[in-house]
């Protein structure tokens, strides 16, 4: 069965670069080769969505070369991952509160051609009332976790950043020249405000 997943860490610490990737890896082969199909989407772009629109054209909108074939990919949601990138930059309002099992909500999307709000379509992913079996990721600063509370989340992970010797190999991996690499950890250490902020690698 498919999964919802929460990648939460806070500014430049590497969300958006593991999300890609994530999907650079699968295109590739190396990894989550049991899905058929990823589609990624930044929240950013879908705030200039401000109509009604299904699942199936916000696929489209991003994937037009998938037109004649997105019936058939729609079929198998087991296959299927959608990653949406950055919810602390979405406008709209995930609401999950009243979407629980059992209850009728209007924020719930049953199908890839429901015409619904773009906040509605992801929720009804997340909460798997939208092809139930597809898997979920989300990324976020820990500003909005609130918002997901009593979402069906069954993964929450955090990007903590660098820790430790993961420091010390960032620098000698940035620097070709090792003696400059050293020099500079050496610098970074020594200064309180540089090395706080040396976990964060951007």
């Amino acid at each position: 069965l498919g999964r919802s997943t929460v990648v939460a860490g806070v500014a430049g610490i590497g969300k958006t670069t593991m999300v890609r990737k994530i999907v650079h890896d699968w295109a590739t082969g190396k990894i989550y080769q049991h899905f058929q199909f990823v589609f990624f989407f930044k929240f950013r772009e879908l705030n200039s969505i401000n109509y009604k629109i299904n699942l199936r054209e916000l696929i489209l909108d991003q994937y037009p070369y998938f037109g004649n074939i997105l019936g058939e990919v729609l079929k198998n949601p087991a296959g299927l991952l959608f990653i949406f990138d950055s919810l602390d930059e979405f406008n709209g309002r995930i609401d999950v509160a009243d979407s629980g099992r059992g209850t009728e909500s209007q924020h719930k999307c049953p199908d890839p051609e429901f015409w619904c709000e773009v906040s509605d379509i992801v929720c009804s992913l997340i909460q798997h009332q939208l092809l139930p079996g597809c898997s979920v990721l989300i990324t976020t600063r820990p500003t909005v976790l609130h918002s997901l509370e009593k979402a069906e989340i069954s993964v929450w992970a955090e990007i903590l950043g660098l820790v430790g010797e993961e420091r010390k190999d960032y620098f000698t991996r940035f620097f070709d020249d090792q003696a400059v690499a050293a020099a500079v950890f050496k610098h970074v250490e020594e200064n309180n405000i540089l090395s706080t902020m040396s976990y964060n690698p951007s």
